[in-house]
């Protein structure tokens, strides 16, 4: 009798079945850490170049905010003073305010609307200002650039005109009087609303002080 041993292969399948699929993990744990890697520096990248982004626009609105700046309309309060006009035999004279609005820009400014209020006062402090007024409202369409600049003048009320004798003209001494207004406007070149605010104590005489507050041009 003739025996035949036959050996089997699957072992050695099974060993092959188990090297393929180690092989194959480590190919795709590989894929898997470069992916991430990749990600992570595409990421930091892509950070990067967005700040430099962001940094450039703010420059950029930087430097076009400065060069809209150098020649916007900007409008200033360079005089105010009270004036009393020729007495009247029919009328005792009254003071008027006065003051005038210059362009220091090199754009014209539009729309102006100069509004002003008046306050007599005995403290040594100054008086507190919120805000524009809504008084004693001016009108101008149009003021160009440059001196000599635009007068406008206000009546002052009854009331207070007789409160002009009680002042001593002694700065930091006895009562005075406030003028406080703003100047809104439109510069042409943003077409956005700006505002200048002005406040100055009177002492009388030729004694003028401009207050601590409420004075800003914007």
């Amino acid at each position: 009798m003739v025996c035949f041993s036959m050996t089997s292969a699957t072992p050695a399948t099974a060993n092959s079945s188990t090297a393929e699929h180690g092989r194959r993990r480590h190919v795709w744990q590989s894929f898997n850490f470069w992916l991430v890697a990749f990600t992570a520096v595409y990421s930091l990248i892509s950070l990067a170049a967005l700040r430099v982004a962001i940094l450039s626009a703010r420059l950029a609105q930087q430097s076009a905010d400065a060069s809209i700046a150098t020649v916007r309309a900007w409008l200033d309060i360079p005089t105010v003073k009270f004036v009393y006009p020729l007495p009247n035999a029919h009328q005792p004279a009254a003071p008027e305010f006065s003051l005038t609005v210059e362009n220091l820009g090199r754009t014209p400014a539009k729309a102006l609307a100069v509004t002003v209020e008046f306050a007599f006062d005995q403290q040594a402090t100054d008086k507190q200002f919120t805000g524009c007024p809504a008084t004693n409202l001016l009108r101008n369409p149009f003021l160009v650039a440059g001196p000599p600049g635009e007068p406008f003048t206000f009546p002052i009320g009854r009331d207070l005109a007789g409160k002009f004798a009680q002042l001593s003209g002694t700065e930091d001494s006895g009562p005075s009087i406030y003028a406080h207004g703003c100047v809104r406007y439109y510069d042409v070149m943003t077409n956005l609303q700006r505002v200048t605010e002005f406040c100055v104590r009177y002492w009388g005489g030729e004694n003028y002080q401009m207050c601590d507050n409420s004075n800003l041009m914007e």
